[in-house]
C-alpha cells in the first residue's frame, strides 16, 4: 500500500544514508544531475518523502548547505565519523528513532527504486522483522529494520552498515522478490570515467 503519510503507520521510519565522501565516483555525487535535470539526492528524497511521517537523513560534518536544503521535511542527523564507514552512519541515525517500531534503510546514491518498492518493504516491517528486497536472487535496497534489532544498529561501526545484522540473522530474515531492477543499481563510479550504471 502506498499513500499519503496521514494514512500509513507513522512509526514505520525511513532514514536515509548520505554521508559518503564519493571517494571512488571523484566527486560529491550527491550533487550529480541525472539526465532528467534532477540532483542525485533530490531524487532520492522526493521517492522517499511521500511514504513517511518520521525521516531522517544523515549528513557528515561540514554539510551546512544540505542541512538547510531538506531540513524543512526531513530531521538532520550528522554522522561525526563517517569517514570511518556507513556502520557509523547508521549508528548516528538511532537517536532518532526511539518511538519507530521500524526503519526502513535507504542509499542516497539509489534514485532509481520504485516507490511502490519502498512501500512493500515498509508494509512488511513489524518490530522483530528484517525485510531485504529481491530482485532475480540479488539482495537489494532498501532493507527494512524492525525495531527489535535497533540496539544492534546503535553499536555498527566500519563499512558493514545492516549487512552484518542480515547475514547473522539470514534465517529470520523476509526476502521480498520484486520486479524492480532499481534496488540493485546505484551510482558509484563517475560518468567522466565512462561508466554510468
Amino acid at each position: 500500500m502506498q499513500g499519503s503519510p496521514t494514512s500509513i503507520n507513522s512509526l514505520i521510519g525511513c532514514i536515509v544514508l548520505a554521508a559518503g565522501s564519493s571517494r571512488r565516483f571523484g566527486s560529491d555525487k550527491r550533487l550529480y544531475h541525472l539526465p532528467s535535470g534532477t540532483g542525485l539526492l533530490q531524487q532520492t528524497l522526493s521517492n522517499l518523502r511521500p511514504l513517511f511521517v518520521q525521516r531522517v537523513l544523515v549528513l557528515r560534518s561540514g554539510d551546512t548547505e544540505l542541512a538547510t536544503r531538506y531540513g524543512n521535511d526531513w530531521q538532520i542527523v550528522i554522522a561525526a565519523d563517517a569517514e570511518l564507514g556507513m556502520g557509523h552512519s547508521l549508528a548516528a541515525a538511532m537517536s532518532a528513532t526511539r518511538v519507530w517500531q521500524g526503519a526502513v534503510i535507504a542509499l542516497a546514491d539509489m534514485p532509481w527504486v520504485l516507490p511502490a518498492t519502498v512501500g512493500r518493504v515498509r508494509d512488511a516491517l513489524t518490530p522483530g522483522t528484517l525485510v531485504v528486497p529481491m530482485y532475480q536472487g540479488q539482495r537489494g535496497n532498501p532493507v527494512g529494520i524492525g525495531c527489535e534489532y535497533f540496539g544492534r544498529l546503535a553499536s555498527l561501526q566500519g563499512d558493514s552498515g545492516a549487512r552484518q545484522l542480515m547475514r547473522e540473522f539470514d534465517a529470520r530474515t523476509l526476502k521480498l522478490e520484486i520486479d524492480d531492477p532499481g534496488l540493485i543499481r546505484d551510482l558509484d563510479i563517475s560518468p567522466d570515467q565512462g561508466i554510468l550504471p
